[in-house]
């Protein structure tokens, strides 16, 4: 929640809410996707588990970067930034992919996809799928709520921890990924 509330920081409502929506859906469609056919999708463009880390790993490296130097939208002023904000859409990406279903959710979903038998287990898995992308509407809805809480000093300083974990996140991200990668020989 605190990415999301310093990367929505100043979106009017109706766009607040249009990209909690649309994160939960798209967090919810890269999940099934990525339960029911991602091996698949993997073996016909010849992409490794590692590789997709190591691309998130990236995004997610950008994501923190972006934090550590949020100032950049405060340089644009008016209807010039209202109409910047607006047009800007983070729900899928850094969002939904790779923040909250990223690499590793998804080559967990690959696992299990592989794994499970029958219906009823992948009608299971699917259930779960759909409870967290709820949970996860829930829990991002509530973010004005924390902003009024925190208040800009409070959402700055939010911004800069967040940015340095989420930038540290992503690059062990890619140095745990390429250590597999060379071991591996793939």
């Amino acid at each position: 929640m605190p990415v999301f509330i310093s990367l929505t920081n100043g979106f009017p409502k109706d766009h607040l809410y249009r990209t909690v929506r649309r994160t939960s859906i798209y967090v919810l469609l890269v999940c099934v996707i990525s339960f029911l056919i991602g091996e698949f999708i993997l073996d016909f463009f010849g992409v490794s588990i590692h590789a997709l880390k190591i691309a998130g790993g990236i995004i997610i490296s950008r994501s923190g970067f972006q934090l550590l130097n949020s100032q950049h939208k405060s340089d644009i002023q008016g209807e010039i930034e209202k109409e910047t904000r607006l047009k800007e859409d983070i729900s899928f990406s850094p969002l939904a992919l790779p923040l909250l279903a990223g690499p590793g959710s998804m080559s967990l979903l690959i696992n299990l996809g592989i794994q499970s038998k029958g219906f009823n287990e992948k009608a299971t898995i699917i259930a779960a799928i759909t409870g967290v992308a709820i949970v996860i509407y829930l829990i991002l809805s509530s973010a004005p709520f924390i902003l009024k809480y925190l208040g800009q000093t409070g959402l700055r300083t939010l911004s800069k921890i967040m940015g340095l974990l989420v930038l540290s996140i992503g690059i062990q991200m890619i140095v745990a990924s390429g250590r597999m990668l060379f071991e591996t020989g793939i």
